[in-house]
């Protein structure tokens, strides 16, 4: 028992005393072990200090790079995106755009259909609307035309027209020679006339007249013949030096009563040759007879022509319009031959008036050869 506690007693001294001088030695260490250790421990914190800095600066250098991409990066996608909006927004536009064209294309299209078939010279203007036109205003400018020149054709070519003089001698040489080219058979026969005319008895016919010719033709001299066979010789004129007396006064006025009376029929006579013939207009210049243009446009409607056969076969591809311009044109036709007409009607009044004229002219000699005898015979029963 006692040597147990004497051990432990030891133990317990000698661990004290190990405790004891470690501390001691911890706080008190040598001099040359301090030399010795610190320069390693210096070393070791600069070499420490310089693996931070490197790391330091190498982790900057990334983080710094990194930034760098990163930013890059996000303007690349920031561009792309706004690049793609950009080509969104161009495609929409040009969508819109795409589509509101298409849509007008089809509006203006819609319009051209309706106007077409409302207005077009298929469906709503009628038969051949530009050839229809160009004959009426053809034919207009012709009437207005031959109208100017009916009265300087009367005075240049009717021998015998109002107004006109010529030696009775010579008139009847040019009518004898003039004939020569419208002798027949039988005044050749009667030795009349040497040989037979191009034309025996054109100068003598009336369908003459009536019959279609283009001026300067033989048929054409040939109307003008007939007028003046039916107007006759011209009157003598009087010696210059008898034209004021008294006789030449009265026959001067007996002349101008005699022109004015005939002048009604000589002017028809004219007017129905020149609506038979193709003269050279002021205006319109050469062309068909005034005549045969509207017998054109009367076939047209009236039938047995070809122009009939076309015209009824339009009228099945035109609208309600087209029908009604068709029926406006037969109408407008239908009055310039009631115009035709009326003018026809005034020559006839005129003609009319004229023949009341000379019926009055010749009741008026008739009384005074009534008269005259009347007091002859009173006369001669007083002398006896």
């Amino acid at each position: 028992m006692t040597k147990k506690a004497s051990l432990r007693s030891r133990v317990s001294a000698g661990v004290i005393i190990s405790l004891a001088s470690c501390v001691a030695y911890a706080y008190c260490p040598p001099q040359y072990q301090e030399n010795t250790v610190a320069p390693a421990f210096q070393a070791a914190i600069a070499s420490i200090k310089g693996s931070i800095v490197s790391m330091d600066a190498s982790l900057s250098s990334i983080l710094l790079m990194q930034s760098q991409r990163l930013s890059s990066a996000i303007a690349v996608m920031t561009k792309q995106k706004a690049l793609s909006a950009n080509q969104v927004s161009e495609a929409t536009l040009n969508s819109t755009k795409m589509v509101a064209q298409g849509l007008n294309d089809i509006s203006t299209a819609e319009r051209l259909k309706k106007a077409r078939f409302d207005y077009g010279g298929e469906f709503g203007q009628g038969y051949n609307p530009c050839k229809i036109m160009a004959g009426r205003n053809l034919i207009a400018s012709r009437n207005a035309d031959l109208s100017s020149e009916l009265t300087k054709r009367v005075r240049t070519e009717i021998d015998s027209g109002p107004g006109k003089y010529a030696s009775v001698v010579d008139a009847r040489n040019v009518f004898t020679t003039r004939h020569q080219a419208y002798c027949t058979a039988d005044e050749v026969a009667s030795g009349m006339c040497k040989s037979e005319g191009t034309l025996p008895g054109a100068d003598t016919n009336v369908a003459t007249l009536f019959t279609p010719a283009m001026e300067g033709s033989d048929q054409y001299v040939a109307k003008n013949a007939f007028i003046n066979n039916l107007a006759g010789i011209p009157d003598q004129p009087l010696p210059a030096a008898s034209s004021k007396s008294a006789d030449a006064q009265s026959y001067i006025l007996d002349k101008n009563r005699r022109d004015a009376l005939v002048s009604p029929a000589l002017t028809a006579l004219k007017d129905i040759q020149i609506d038979s013939s193709g003269i050279d207009g002021t205006e319109t210049g050469k062309e068909l007879p005034m005549s045969q243009l509207m017998d054109k446009e009367v076939k047209r409607y009236s039938g047995n022509s070809d122009g009939y056969t076309a015209w009824t076969r339009s009228l099945v591809s035109q609208n309600e319009r087209g029908v009604i311009v068709e029926v406006l044109k037969v109408k407008s036709l239908e009055l310039a031959q009631k115009a035709r007409l009326y003018k026809q009607y005034e020559v006839m009044e005129a003609q009319l008036a004229a023949l009341t004229a000379l019926q009055a002219q010749a009741q008026v000699k008739q009384t005074e050869f009534s008269s005259q005898r009347a007091q002859t015979t009173t006369t001669q029963s007083v002398i006896q």
